[in-house]
């Protein structure tokens, strides 16, 4: 079972992407530590006319191939950096 699968309750799937709450998506940055997994992207959804809809101001971490190192930025990225609006995160793995 994939660790998305495994998620998919605390959140949903949109355009083929598992949408969590930046709180769960801090959890589930925690498994995907654990599990050694590299943390490619985090793409950020806000609401736009009471619709969700990917916003283009996402975390391209494809240059780094260290775990460690994605796991610290991308979790930075979603408790300081987010911009105001958004709803939910996704992410893209290299599992």
């Amino acid at each position: 079972m994939k660790l998305i699968d495994e998620y998919q309750k605390t959140g949903f799937i949109k355009a083929g992407e598992l949408l969590l709450t930046p709180t769960h998506a801090l959890d589930f940055i925690k498994e995907i530590e654990s599990r050694d997994i590299l943390i490619l992207g985090v793409n950020l959804w806000c609401y736009f006319n009471d619709q969700i809809a990917e916003d283009p101001g996402s975390l391209d971490l494809s240059e780094i191939d260290n775990i460690p190192e994605s796991v610290s930025i991308a979790k930075q990225f979603i408790t300081h950096n987010l911009p105001e609006g958004t709803a939910f995160v996704s992410f893209v793995l290299d599992e």
